[in-house]
């Protein structure tokens, strides 16, 4: 499909205009439609096909460290932590993680941002720019069990309308999110193709981060974080760090916010309210192809 030069229609999204699009056509079994974009073969979240081409080719500078992920495993915690880490005190980013959103903002934005900079991306490693391979940028990988990330991006899609245009029901969207019909795609899929890239690169720089760990022992978490980057922190700033960017604290914060939106509990284990056995043992059975791999799920503390 070739890139669309006309911005196309457009939608206030965090008090920005944000181009959006709906090429996938998609719908649950109940005939609901879900806005996505369909590009190169995947399904991608609701935005115009070139802002997908702008991350892909954006102008990455040698001390950026990315944040990457499947949508709903914790990008926007690790984002905000990192940032921290990188200025060295506990205060929210004043442009919050929309201005570093490869794929959200457009470089006019993110190239803006002074150095050195904490990008976001939902991309898979090939569809990261040529130089972040280049220059071997640090990638931060957040993952999160697939049955809390289900939950998780249901609440999402249904709590931005304006985004996603989604009225539908959890078991009929739930098909969707088996299909791979959802933003990043398939998630065994998605977590495969890093576990391959990964394979292939040894050498490049990458930490994991569950979102289970972090809510089991953040401060554990924000020490390997520090020291994959290079920023020693004493133990009274990983104690300051861990309260300041607690769930707790993080959603009264955003209370009132656009982002606001994008925190809901930030549990393990809230998939247990949501999920029928079969739906559960339908997560279980698929799971078993991430068993022996760097991301094989954990559904429980």
């Amino acid at each position: 499909m070739s890139i669309q030069s006309d911005p196309g229609p457009r939608a206030i999204v965090f008090k920005r205009h944000l181009p959006f699009a709906d090429n996938a056509g998609i719908k649950d079994r109940r005939g609901n439609p879900v806005n996505l974009t369909y590009h190169e073969g995947r399904y991608l979240s609701p935005f115009q096909p070139q802002y997908f081409e702008y991350s892909r080719n954006a102008e990455i500078r040698p001390d950026d460290t990315l944040v990457c992920g499947y949508v709903k495993t914790g990008c926007h915690w690790m984002w905000e932590t990192l940032n921290i880490l990188r200025k060295g005190k506990c205060q929210f980013s004043e442009l919050g993680k929309s201005s570093a959103f490869l794929e959200f903002c457009g470089p006019e934005l993110y190239n803006s941002l002074p150095s050195p900079r904490i990008l976001n991306t939902h991309n898979r490693f090939d569809w990261l720019p040529e130089k972040v391979r280049t220059y071997k940028n640090k990638i931060v990988l957040t993952t999160r069990n697939p049955k809390d990330v289900a939950v998780s991006l249901y609440n999402h899609q249904i709590n931005l309308p304006e985004v996603y245009n989604y009225y539908g029901k959890f078991p009929d969207w739930f098909e969707l999110f088996l299909g791979g019909y959802v933003d990043c795609g398939e998630y065994i899929d998605y977590h495969l193709h890093w576990q391959q890239a990964m394979q292939e690169n040894p050498d490049h720089p990458l930490l994991i981060i569950r979102y289970e760990d972090c809510i089991q022992d953040f401060p554990g978490q924000i020490r390997k974080m520090a020291d994959f980057i290079e920023s020693p922190l004493s133990e009274k700033q990983v104690k300051d760090i861990a309260e300041f960017l607690s769930f707790k604290a993080m959603k009264k914060h955003f209370i009132g916010r656009p982002s606001s939106k994008l925190i809901r509990k930030g549990e393990v284990g809230d998939w247990k309210s949501w999920l029928t056995p079969e739906q559960s043992a339908e997560i279980d059975s698929r799971s078993e192809k991430l068993k022996g791999t760097s991301f094989e799920p954990r559904f429980e503390l």
